[in-house]
């Protein structure tokens, strides 16, 4: 699940803290290394970077979905599901 993403609008952009850490410039280079769970891959101009829960970096060419709604209404629809099935049960009992 993706917890923050960034866009690389260029090198005169100010970079978080969490880019600076997983990311690098080359002499001559108009793109940012970024250090994947993959190996280092070049970030263009207009790029999203992305960290999930792991730590892993990643590049998307659109902003990335970050799951947070998705998973607490899955998470909060099984939680109604258990409930309705057990208060059932009990009923029956």
């Amino acid at each position: 699940m993706i917890i923050k993403s960034w866009k690389f609008t260029g090198f005169k952009s100010t970079f978080p803290d969490w880019v600076q850490d997983n990311t690098s410039k080359r002499a001559g280079s108009k793109k940012l290394w970024v250090h994947t769970q993959y190996g280092e891959a070049p970030a263009r101009v207009g790029e999203w970077i992305s960290i999930n829960l792991r730590g892993h970096v990643d590049i998307h060419s659109e902003k990335p979905r970050e799951g947070w709604s998705k998973k607490m209404m899955a998470g909060s629809a099984f939680a109604i599901i258990v409930l309705v099935l057990l208060v059932t049960a009990i009923s029956l009992w």
